[in-house]
């Protein structure tokens, strides 16, 4: 059965439409976003087996929700662009390319912000009924690249 945003309690916002930040043109990445027990309590997903450039779904949540922190980064220091990609309900709302990474930790952001040098929850992803997150790298590879996530 869909859910409804605002059986959760939570004001019935709309879900969210768009996601637009620094990182929603591409061509841009940020440091020390990795899913952390000190800085942010986020979870890790690994990406398992990519090949390149092809979306592969990493989360896929179908109740209502929200996710107050997202993001896709690097593994290790191998050259690379990231494309992280988030559909709610059914709808692409973020949709961005990294320019080249060759760091570890490194990657985009769709929903967090920064505070000092860590980066924490921040205005969320809201969902009815669906959230769907996919990844992309530009190599082929297993597990060099994560998704950190909170969900409430």
């Amino acid at each position: 059965m869909a859910g409804n945003y605002s059986s959760l309690g939570l004001g019935g916002s709309a879900p969210t439409r768009a996601i637009v930040n620094a990182f929603s043109s591409s061509g841009t990445y940020i440091n020390n976003i990795n899913a952390s027990s000190s800085t942010n309590m986020a979870k890790e997903v690994l990406s398992g087996p990519l090949t390149a450039n092809v979306l592969s779904t990493l989360l896929s949540i179908t109740v209502p929700g929200q996710i107050p922190f997202l993001t896709a980064y690097t593994k290790d220091a191998t050259s690379r662009t990231l494309r992280l990609q988030v559909i709610v309900d059914g709808a692409i709302v973020f949709d961005a390319t990294s320019s080249n990474i060759s760091s570890t930790y490194y990657g985009l952001v769709a929903a967090g912000q920064a505070a000092g040098t860590a980066l924490g929850p921040g205005n969320p992803i809201r969902f009815n009924s669906s959230c769907v997150v996919k990844v992309a790298s530009s190599l082929t590879e297993t597990d060099k690249v994560a998704v950190g996530y909170s969900l409430n």
